[in-house]
């Protein structure tokens, strides 16, 4: 009985070490900026960059929350590095809205083609890096854990 508990002890560290070094322990765990749900819509006013830039508004009114992003990739099944990326993405506009569980920030985007509208990222999960917001996506094959991450500019 020993040995056989040794045994699945030592598969399942091995298991959990070659996941860990694939860069996904699981699924959602590991694979980017850990989840927050500490921040509200205040919290994300400003300017935001990465592989990508948005600045997030509150225009108050009838105008609310609203958006502008450029260098926004215009396909997430085939994002570069940061650095092998040429700054030609989308410029776009829209509103956005926080969830009500503060996990997530949705974009709508104005005037959008088919394409884009089925291309680009729209919602983006907020995490939390050094005590700081990230705004980020999971994109691309889900093996490489490719994360699109947006930091506040200043932060």
């Amino acid at each position: 009985m020993t040995a056989h508990l040794r045994a699945t002890a030592t598969a399942t560290t091995a298991l959990l070490l070659a996941s860990t070094l694939t860069g996904c322990a699981t699924k959602d765990e590991g694979c980017g900026p850990a989840p927050s749900s500490r921040y509200d819509a205040a919290d994300f006013l400003g300017d935001w960059s990465g592989e990508g830039a948005i600045t997030l508004k509150d225009q108050g009114g009838k105008l609310g929350r609203t958006f502008m992003v450029h260098d926004w990739p215009k396909d997430t099944t085939t994002i570069p590095s940061s650095d092998a990326r040429p700054s030609s993405g989308f410029i776009g506009n829209g509103g956005w809205t926080v969830s009500p569980d503060r996990t997530t920030l949705t974009l709508t985007f104005d005037r959008l083609d088919a394409a884009l509208e089925r291309s680009i990222i729209h919602t983006l999960q907020v995490g939390e890096e050094k005590n700081q917001p990230v705004l980020y996506a999971r994109v691309g094959d889900p093996k490489t854990c490719h994360v699109f991450a947006l930091k506040r500019e200043g932060d």
